[in-house]
């Protein structure tokens, strides 16, 4: 759910989980990406895959804001970490 460069996705990130700093810091950048996209059909779709794919979203609103989704995506940050020892990417 988080844009990359493909370079970055195939070298960098791999099967890790962005740490909550690099979280946090690209909030503003996904806000830009997915909400505030010339095509209106791409925050629908933002919304549609950050709802199936965090489940904290059902449970928060009907239309989740930004906030609620960075929310679930760090809860599920920190059961992933925790639960299946999924290292971070920090780089």
């Amino acid at each position: 759910m988080l844009p990359s460069d493909r370079t970055v996705n195939q070298r960098q990130k791999r099967d890790r989980l962005p740490s909550t700093a690099r979280l946090q810091a690209a909030q503003d950048r996904v806000q830009a990406a997915y909400l505030q996209a010339l095509n209106p059909l791409l925050p629908v779709r933002f919304t549609q895959e950050a709802c199936a794919s965090l489940p904290e979203l059902l449970s928060m609103a009907d239309a989740p804001s930004l906030d609620d989704c960075f929310t679930a995506i760090l809860l599920q940050q920190v059961r992933l970490k925790h639960d299946q020892q999924v290292p971070e990417w920090r780089d």
